[in-house]
């Protein structure tokens, strides 16, 4: 019984997380119709930043935190600005071939920051210290105050997504983008600031979501990969674009990468995740809920 809960929890927690990262991902392909493979190292670049300043320059846990989301975003931002605008404004490639470059450029974009993290940090997984300390009792088994936290921030965050997506023009600005970005240019509303304001965005939860996924599990640059691959399943089961998808797929995702981890192997963790994003792109291509 005591297993029970502890996946039940772990789980819950690890999914919240995931949850958090699926919506930038889903984000970027809903509005701007990008696959961004380089997701996962934005990931382990703000965990990988933030524990370095937190534990070489002794700076106070928030501020590590804070710089380590700056990192993501500024280089959400650089991948914007030399990579995916670049390509989608060059007159010498075909319009019907463009997709295909900035998906490859996304890939090694993804290679060169893990590259970097790899050469800088090494490939010893790193973990940021606990928010807070103590523990408590549930369901017969001990849960510490952080992870709840963890798991609480994920969600606040994801609540507050959402209602600036419905509630503020900004975010209707996004939501108008991801219907036809051609009509927000007839409404008068310049493009390149809807995109600015979307990697900005993008550079964010990715990185809030990579130090609280630091904080509870660890992370490193050779995890990359892994964590991109967990996205894009999340994303392609909940319905690629779907916010509300990925939020419940991110779930799904997460109990079996939890089950694996605690009845199989740790090392297996990931296997579920790639299992079934191919029975879903087999059977059902437009995912659980389809596009937002």
């Amino acid at each position: 019984m005591q297993l029970f809960w502890e996946i039940l929890v772990n789980g819950f927690i690890v999914s919240s997380i995931y949850a958090l990262g699926a919506m930038g991902f889903s984000l970027i392909f809903g509005t701007a119709g990008i696959l961004n493979l380089a997701h996962g190292a934005y990931l382990v670049l703000a965990a990988i930043v933030a524990w370095f300043f937190i534990s070489y320059f002794k700076l106070p846990l928030p501020a590590g935190l804070a710089i380590g989301i700056l990192a993501s975003v500024l280089f959400s931002y650089l991948l914007f600005f030399l990579l995916v605008n670049p390509i989608d404004k060059s007159k010498r490639i075909p319009e019907e071939e463009k997709a295909i470059f900035v998906l490859t450029a996304t890939l090694l974009w993804s290679i060169i920051i893990e590259g970097m993290l790899d050469y800088v940090f090494g490939s010893t997984p790193v973990v940021i210290p606990p928010f807070v300390s103590g523990s408590m009792h549930v369901f017969e088994i001990s849960v510490t105050y952080n992870m709840i936290i963890l798991a609480m921030i994920s969600l606040l965050i994801i609540g507050l997504l959402w209602f600036a997506i419905n509630r503020t023009r900004p975010g209707k600005m996004l939501l108008a983008a991801s219907m036809s970005r051609t009509g927000v240019a007839i409404m008068g509303i310049e493009l390149k600031r809807v995109y600015l304001l979307l990697w900005g965005i993008y550079g964010i939860l990715a990185g809030i979501s990579g130090v609280l996924l630091a904080a509870f599990l660890g992370a490193s640059a050779r995890a990359a990969p892994e964590l991109t691959g967990m996205a894009f399943s999340i994303v392609v089961l909940g319905g690629l674009g779907s916010i509300t998808g990925s939020f419940f797929a991110s779930y799904i995702i997460g109990y079996l990468g939890t089950l694996t981890a605690y009845l199989i192997s740790p090392s297996y963790t990931p296997l579920p995740a790639f299992f079934v994003l191919v029975v879903i792109l087999l059977l059902r291509p437009q995912g659980l809920f389809g596009r937002f």
